[in-house]
């Protein structure tokens, strides 16, 4: 007689078979539920000749401070900063910001960038003028993502 080592066999991978289908059908439901999903980091991104180091918004959640380095190559002067997106302007206290030696950092702050305390993500522009040594105007901007 045969014996049902077989059978036995396969009735055994059949049942952690669907054990697994069931753990990948939960963990993709986590995933798309957004339960695994970090916050995203703050960031600039979309500079070309300036360099972004760091920003972040003030303690009461109006403004903003960014943290930036010339790397166009030669002095520069920052004639203008302009605000987009969820960054609605208001007066830059900074600006305008003469005589920045190739590779130094500097500093914008608006104090007044939100229309109201920011107490979640936020997605802004901000556009930077800037005069080289050589009288050329350069225009960048940056789009800065976070947390407040």
């Amino acid at each position: 007689m045969f014996d049902k080592r077989g059978q036995s066999a396969l009735e055994y991978l059949m049942t952690y078979g669907w054990a697994l289908v069931v753990i990948v059908i939960v963990v993709a439901a986590l995933f798309a539920f957004g339960i695994f999903n970090p916050p995203a980091a703050a960031r600039c991104a979309g500079l070309d000749k300036l360099l972004y180091k760091d920003h972040a918004v003030d303690a009461v959640g109006t403004g903003i401070t960014l943290a930036m380095g010339n790397g166009a190559g030669s002095t520069i002067d920052v004639t203008s900063v302009a605000y987009g997106g969820d960054f609605v302007g208001g007066v830059d206290t900074d600006t305008p910001i003469n005589n920045i030696g190739s590779g130094a950092d500097f500093t914008l702050n608006n104090e007044t960038v939100f229309t109201a305390a920011v107490t979640g993500t936020y997605n802004g522009t901000i556009t930077i003028t800037y005069d080289t040594d050589s009288g050329i105007t350069h225009i960048e901007t940056a789009t800065c993502t976070g947390t407040a």
